[in-house]
């Protein structure tokens, strides 16, 4: 009795720290964060107040799905995080042009992924959460929306987000983990 108990107990405690967000986060309205929490795995993130930018964190699965943060700022600056399942681990910068910062926003203001509640229908389990994030006008904080790769309603949006952020970032090979890690 106590095996099982215990057992159950462990169980729980490994599927709530795979969850980075709760399922209330999903699919509801964006959410304005300020500077202190707008990183979303927590600590400091890697945009200073006043910065703008576009970005996406993708989100663990019960796999080896890549977890990460990409980041574009408008003068072309690009910031990787790679932190498990990526072809490159830590933080990586790189440069672009300074249109594909205008070519993400257009992206994310086209699909209104920012500006409205998402409606989603029947999930499937165990897909990651992206969460796509925009630095408000002041700056100061950041607007994010998460959705659910997994869910009618937000996968097609999500992939399509993602997609266009891997692209126009040439960053895929920093993504994809390398066939020796799997």
């Amino acid at each position: 009795m106590n095996q099982k108990i215990v057992g159950t107990f462990v169980v729980a405690l490994v599927v709530a720290g795979c969850m980075s967000v709760s399922p209330g986060d999903v699919g509801g309205k964006p959410v304005d964060k300020p500077y202190a929490a707008g990183s979303p795995s927590g600590g400091i993130p890697l945009w200073k107040p006043g910065e703008k930018f576009v970005g996406v964190a993708a989100g663990a699965c019960l796999g080896t799905c890549p977890i990460y943060e990409l980041y574009v700022f408008d003068d072309g600056r690009v910031v990787f995080l790679g932190k498990k399942y990526t072809g490159k681990s830590g933080v990586f910068n790189k440069q672009v042009e300074k249109s594909v910062y205008g070519e993400l926003l257009a992206t994310i203001v086209r699909t209104g992924v920012l500006d409205d509640s998402i409606k989603r229908g029947s999930c499937l389990t165990d897909h990651p959460m992206l969460t796509v994030m925009r630095s408000t006008p002041g700056g100061q904080s950041v607007r994010t929306q998460i959705l659910n790769t997994g869910c009618e309603g937000h996968a097609d949006i999500a992939k399509q987000i993602e997609k266009q952020f891997i692209d126009f970032t040439e960053v895929e090979s920093w993504i994809a983990p390398s066939k020796n890690s799997r």
